[in-house]
């Protein structure tokens, strides 16, 4: 059974279609049908079936896909990083993502790829974009907050941060008047970064609370002016440290502590499997996930 035979197959077991498969591969589309046809009569089972928007694995290619497919990506991100050892990589790397991650979490990472040859562009992108954008063969890796369900998306966990309920002094004055913490954040505006509340309700959760019905006074994709509307005393709302460290510490804002502490909040990051075929991409993951302070990693 050839190695590439089964390449072929893992990418359309990913894709979904034979065409889209041959263009991730850099093959002919006869060239990736031959490779099926070739495991189908070495199997004497039928791996798909054929349909006009394209093809639907049989249970045996399930089997067959979770037999192999990690074994045939280990094998390729390796050859790929030894690739990158010995030749000299460039080019652009592009990099997606909520606007205040790109431009205040990942700085250090940033100076890491042009250290190491490599320009950077990045794509400021909001709620499913980032997996859309990676899949179109727009950015060549994508930052977000949930890992999407989908199989030929790989993540890995960038870093965790501390969530805070913060307000302007002010605010937090007003709030402390109250004798019941849920009661008064209630009372008083609030700001979220998106209309399903996710990370006031992370902390709202965590802390065994409820803001009932209450509405915000403000919403934005954006956490830098979220951030900065808040700083203005429009109201409290929650946020990750990295954005409000300076801001803590300057005494524009207060923490408001709650009765069961801070949650934390994943960051990943995400990219192709198909993509670290590429050495270049496969220099760039390990750069961006290589730990702070660290040695180059390739």
């Amino acid at each position: 059974m050839s190695i590439t035979h089964l390449r072929s197959f893992v990418e359309v077991y990913r894709q979904g279609s034979v065409s889209r498969a041959a263009h991730e591969l850099g093959l002919t589309q006869p060239a990736v049908t031959g490779h099926i046809a070739s495991l189908e009569a070495q199997l004497e089972r039928k791996l798909f079936t054929r349909h006009a928007r394209g093809v639907t694995p049989t249970v045996i290619a399930d089997e067959l896909a979770s037999r192999v497919t990690g074994a045939i990506d280990v094998a390729e991100n390796v050859l790929a990083e030894v690739r990158a050892r010995s030749m000299r990589v460039s080019g652009t790397i592009h990099l997606c993502g909520p606007s205040d991650i790109l431009s205040d979490l990942i700085t250090d990472r940033i100076k890491t790829l042009m250290h190491s040859n490599l320009a950077v562009q990045l794509h400021p992108a909001v709620d499913d974009e980032p997996p859309r954008m990676l899949v179109e063969g727009r950015s060549d890796f994508a930052f977000a907050v949930k890992v999407p369900d989908d199989p030929r998306i790989e993540a890995a966990l960038y870093g965790r941060e501390e969530l805070l309920l913060v307000a302007a002094p002010e605010v937090v004055e007003r709030i402390g008047r109250e004798t019941a913490l849920s009661e008064a954040l209630q009372e008083v505006p609030f700001l979220s970064y998106d209309l399903q509340r996710y990370m006031i309700r992370m902390w709202i959760e965590h802390n065994r609370m409820s803001i009932g019905n209450a509405e915000e006074a403000v919403t934005t994709p954006d956490l830098r002016a979220l951030r900065n509307f808040v700083v203005e005393g429009f109201g409290w709302s929650v946020l990750p440290r990295y954005l409000v460290a300076a801001h803590l510490r300057s005494g524009a804002l207060d923490v408001i502590k709650g009765p069961r502490g801070n949650p934390e909040i994943a960051y990943y990051l995400l990219w192709l499997k198909s993509a670290m075929r590429n050495p270049r991409t496969a220099r760039a993951k390990a750069l961006l996930l290589q730990p702070p302070g660290d040695g180059e990693a390739l």
